[in-house]
């Protein structure tokens, strides 16, 4: 049984609605009694944007009490300016790549707020995803750290040589706290990633603000943004607001979000799915990589640690044995 809250969260969980269906709204809003519970599990579900913004078009936010109504609206406000401030920082990466003839391929947020979403600030986002040509991602790494831009927390050296045989995308690029993740693959099968090329040749246009951007056609898009909902659902639970993701895309009247999302969020979890991705990572790696990889996972940078545990380097010093415990997911069934 979900509560009024988590019921009426679900039903705001969408771009338009029926006469019918604001007469329902209203119902539900009538019946919550706990709104700090409501912002609280909208945030949590990347939504309070949505919730505030829908609450207002349906003209029920005077059945919410004044204060709740206020941080619903500053979530809007911080996910709008957030969202104006990500794209106007994209135009300069993609200035950047577009002088040096480098093609590159909006995802997930971005190229999401700016067609589905209808570019209102709707779609909460904390950086910026681009898809590239592997040929082109190395390159594109070095020329933009030649502007400004740092790896983030960079695990270790060693792993330079092997960037984009490791994860799905290049280590995260900052410039004043604007944040880029370069993307080589989308899939965690190698062979989904062999045409991706392909893809990103043939890329729509959309435009930002005055400025040409390029996103993958629907079918692709839905496709990726379904296993990356998986992988992060498996990990660490549903959101709704990657559920609202796949639904537009698929234009299905939002039959895709269930309720089961808020009322059995942890039938979605994998046990040790950690370890079973850790695994499956460093086998799909070529052997030439293999070992390259685990040193450096085993002993990453001291900065690394320092930062990854907040404490000081000698602090760091007791946490390096407990990294040998990779060896052991590893080994064991």
């Amino acid at each position: 049984m979900l509560s009024p809250e988590e019921k009426l969260l679900l039903a705001l969980c969408r771009l338009e609605f029926t006469e019918e269906e604001k007469r329902e709204f209203k119902s539900l809003a009538e019946k919550v009694s706990d709104w700090d519970k409501f912002v609280k599990i909208s945030n949590e579900h990347g939504i309070i944007a949505l919730s505030a913004f829908n609450l207002k078009e349906t003209h029920l936010d005077h059945l919410v009490p004044e204060e709740q109504m206020r941080m619903l609206n500053d979530g809007l406000m911080q996910s709008m300016i957030r969202n104006a401030w990500l794209s106007e920082r994209w135009k300069e990466v993609n200035q950047i790549l577009t002088e040096a003839g480098i093609k590159h391929i909006l995802l997930k947020g971005m190229a999401l707020e700016h067609t589905v979403y209808g570019s209102k600030g709707l779609r909460q986002m904390t950086d910026n995803d681009i898809l590239l040509k592997k040929k082109d991602a190395v390159n594109a790494w070095y020329l933009l750290q030649k502007n400004g831009f740092v790896p983030d927390n960079f695990k270790s050296a060693l792993h330079r040589k092997i960037i984009t045989d490791i994860g799905k995308h290049l280590p995260t690029l900052v410039k004043d706290g604007y944040a880029v993740e370069i993307h080589t693959k989308l899939f965690n099968e190698p062979a989904k990633n062999s045409n991706l090329h392909e893809y990103i040749d043939k890329a729509s246009e959309i435009g930002i603000d005055g400025t040409m951007g390029f996103i993958l056609n629907d079918d692709m898009h839905l496709e990726y943004l379904s296993e990356h909902n998986q992988d992060h659902i498996y990990g660490t639970g549903p959101e709704l607001r990657l559920f609202l993701d796949i639904s537009l895309l698929k234009r299905d009247n939002y039959i895709s979000i269930k309720e089961d999302i808020l009322s059995d969020p942890e039938k979605f979890k994998v046990t040790d799915y950690r370890k079973i991705t850790y695994k499956k990572q460093f086998f799909e790696l070529p052997y030439r990589s293999r070992l390259r990889f685990l040193a450096g996972d085993i002993f990453p940078s001291l900065r690394w640690m320092k930062q990854r545990h907040g404490c000081g380097w000698p602090k760091v010093l007791i946490y390096y044995p407990r990294r040998m415990g990779k060896l052991l997911w590893l080994i064991s069934p």
